[in-house]
């Protein structure tokens, strides 16, 4: 298998979009919302840096209308993943966990999708948007973009929702408690393309789930495009621990927004773990919709070279009695720069809010910045908490000092104090393997000059 490139014009039009919808033989219903919102996108303007939430992130640089909107999306899925690139089966191997269900998107395509058969026995559903929207698409009618993440959300969200390919379904029964981790990976092969994988995420009422999603592609020689949109539904009382790995190449601009919506009694574990790629502008959002709804968001972000990464969080309570914590750990050095644009809001009726963030920032070198922001709009007169908190600090010489007299070099003290920095969000991570590669990507960042 070979990384196919449909010869289709540059640049993102309305032709782009229908050329998508026939190639991938859709019901008029979905053709007809990718064409809605080509329209929320031609009439929303450009994010510049006049934009509150955009002013510290420039993308003047990125040419959109040198990207191809697609590749190829003809070719059928192959059942064993030994028939994928060697690059990127080599990167498959190398991660080592077991997985209850695989889906590989390479490029604009799902390449492969498989599932554990317990799991499907118990009604599980994880499968690629296409197949979706033939096999379930009453699921894909009700929940695709409708109310948990809205074209009208911003330029490049509606830009997603009109390109949209590849992608994933995954849909848990009533009560199912599904015994190993789903795991979607989005490979991204070709220098010039943009893709856009979007993932929805049903989980019926107590329900229960691991997801692990991954953002992955090799260093490649020219611009490229990552625009990926997730939303999940959480109905009363599921249980969900999702994992995002972002580790795209430096060329690639990774423009992407997660929003979940929380049921009553439902629960969210989320962890971020941002390394890679040229600039990264994410949204990251938990609306807090039923009583007694928790939401606990952590990530790990580790810039270098000139790498941008700004991440735009919102902790959003609707119903009372509920509550949210977020703690971010962000490490940059070189010239790498970080931003943290992060929002409690409670609405008047959320009474017994308990909400905290916290962003802490580590500075490795003299030319690198962070800048954590943290507002709080509180409408609520009767909360039991909603606290922020940010700091922003270099490595304590005499922490370096008493390692080095202990005979450590000062790139091993150095890196026993990042580790020590990561460790707490690390070690809350129920698998394994995924902590361990964790630690070895942080630690390739520090050993590189």
């Amino acid at each position: 298998m070979t990384s196919i490139t449909r010869q289709t014009a540059k640049g993102f039009s309305r032709r782009a979009v229908e050329e998508l919808s026939s190639l991938q033989g859709e019901p008029p219903w979905l053709r007809r919302r990718r064409l809605e919102a080509w329209q929320v996108y031609q009439a929303t303007p450009m994010p510049t840096l006049q934009d509150e939430a955009w002013r510290r992130t420039d993308i003047s640089a990125l040419a959109l209308d040198e990207l191809l909107p697609f590749a190829d999306v003809a070719s059928p899925p192959v059942e064993s993943v030994a028939h994928l690139p060697r690059e990127l089966r080599a990167f498959l191997q190398d991660k080592g966990q077991a997985d209850g269900g695989l889906l590989v998107q390479y490029d604009s395509r799902v390449v492969h999708a498989s599932l554990a058969g317990d799991a499907s026995q118990q009604g599980v559903v994880f499968s690629s948007l296409e197949r979706a929207a033939q096999e379930r698409p009453e699921l894909l009618e009700r929940y695709f973009m409708t109310r948990c993440l809205r074209p009208q959300h911003g330029k490049f969200a509606a830009l997603h929702a009109a390109l949209w390919s590849g992608g994933s379904l995954v849909y848990v029964p009533q009560g199912v408690e599904v015994a190993l981790p789903l795991r979607t990976v989005h490979w991204l092969a070709t220098p010039g393309l943009a893709v856009f994988p979007h993932t929805l995420v049903v989980m019926e009422a107590g329900s229960k789930l691991t997801l692990i999603s991954e953002q992955s592609s090799p260093e490649l020689d020219g611009q490229a495009l990552h625009c990926g949109a997730t939303e999940v539904y959480l109905e009363d009382g599921a249980q969900l621990y999702h994992i995002s790995v972002q580790q795209l190449g430096r060329r690639v601009y990774n423009l992407s927004v997660q929003r979940h919506l929380l049921g009553r009694d439902s629960r969210l574990d989320s962890l971020t773990i941002g390394l890679g790629g040229g600039l990264t502008k994410s949204f990251l959002e938990s609306v807090l919709e039923g009583p007694g709804a928790s939401a606990k968001m952590l990530g790990v972000v580790f810039g270098d070279g000139d790498q941008h990464f700004d991440y735009q969080t919102l902790q959003e309570h609707i119903a009372p009695q509920a509550s949210s914590e977020l703690l971010f750990k962000v490490a940059v050095k070189d010239h790498a720069m970080s931003v943290h644009l992060g929002t409690v809001k409670v609405h008047r009726d959320a009474r017994g809010t308990d909400a905290g963030q916290t962003v802490r920032n580590l500075i490795l070198s003299p030319g690198a910045k962070a800048h954590p922001i943290l507002p709080l709009e509180i409408e609520a007169s009767d909360i039991r908490r909603c606290s922020h908190a940010a700091a922003i600090g270099q490595i304590d010489e005499n922490q370096l000092f008493y390692l080095m007299s202990r005979g450590l070099s000062r790139q091993d003290a150095e890196k026993l104090v990042v580790d020590g920095f990561f460790e707490p969000v690390l070690e809350a991570i129920p698998l394994p393997a995924v902590q361990e590669r964790l630690r070895r990507a942080v630690d390739e960042k520090l050993v590189l000059a």
